[in-house]
């Protein structure tokens, strides 16, 4: 039985439309233009940086999908009166259920515990796991997911058991991704704090080049949608941090510098 649940009016409808592969949301039955947006599935929407990457979604005239593990809590914590879809990330079918009809993915999951099943192995890993095979079966054209600077294959992580392994874990879920044959970009931010975006430019590096900066998690969210329709963005893993010193579009070229992975 698939194990994902649906809040009111509004989000039955959009659940019934999955059956038959369309999306309908609230936004898309009050603004017209944004019914013909295509779909982003957001996993992790009602965290700090996804529900960024959600209300900018919004605004650029997405339909967006935006999973959390509770609806109710989503709408308190974000302030935004959407169509949640209860999906826990852990659950394969009801990843699956959720991603019928989807064109985009953004990962913004990242596990709260650091012990037991909600730990980076099951969140981290095997979440990222979860999306990746489901972004597959439904063909998904991009998959964007929001790692960190700190992670990745140039540095063994077997040995740094902060937080539950958590570097261990996100970077077995990127080598998942870049193995999978999906289209990708994977963001690694650096200290994420908050604050507007685009009130400083986005250095993007290597991630063996990162030292250690901050960078707001609205900024991140709004270079996570940038990058779904760049071609530069392709197949490349970086790190992301505020630098006042660049200019708004200087991220472009940097990130056309950058090799593929």
């Amino acid at each position: 039985m698939r194990r994902w649940q649906v809040q009111g009016l509004g989000a039955l409808v959009a659940a019934l439309a999955l059956v038959v592969g369309h999306t309908t949301e609230r936004t898309a039955a009050t603004d017209p233009m944004r019914a013909a947006g295509p779909v982003v599935l957001v996993a992790g929407a009602s965290g700090k940086t996804g529900r960024h990457v959600v209300t900018q979604l919004l605004d650029q005239g997405y339909r967006v999908r935006p999973l959390t593990t509770n609806a109710f809590h989503a709408r308190e914590r974000t302030g935004l009166d959407i169509d949640w879809l209860e999906v826990d990330v852990r659950d394969p079918e009801a990843v699956a259920a959720a991603m019928v009809g989807v064109e985009y993915v953004i990962s913004a999951i990242g596990a709260r515990e650091w012990r037991g099943d909600n730990s980076p192995r099951f969140v981290d890993y095997g979440g990222v796991r979860n999306l990746v095979d489901a972004a597959n079966a439904a063909g998904a054209r991009h998959f964007v997911l929001i790692s960190s600077a700190a992670a990745g294959p140039h540095r063994d992580h077997r040995d740094n058991p902060r937080l539950g392994y958590v570097l261990f874990w996100k970077t077995k879920g990127e080598a998942y991704l870049r193995a999978s044959g999906l289209d990708y970009t994977i963001i690694g931010p650096g200290g994420l704090v908050d604050g507007p975006a685009r009130r400083s430019g986005i250095r993007v590096s290597r991630r063996e080049d990162y030292r250690r900066a901050l960078i707001s998690r609205a900024d991140v969210a709004w270079l996570t949608i940038a990058v779904l329709t760049e071609p530069a963005a392709r197949n490349k893993s970086f790190a992301v941090v505020n630098d006042d010193e660049l200019g708004q579009d200087d991220w472009v070229v940097q990130l056309r510098r950058l090799p593929g992975d």
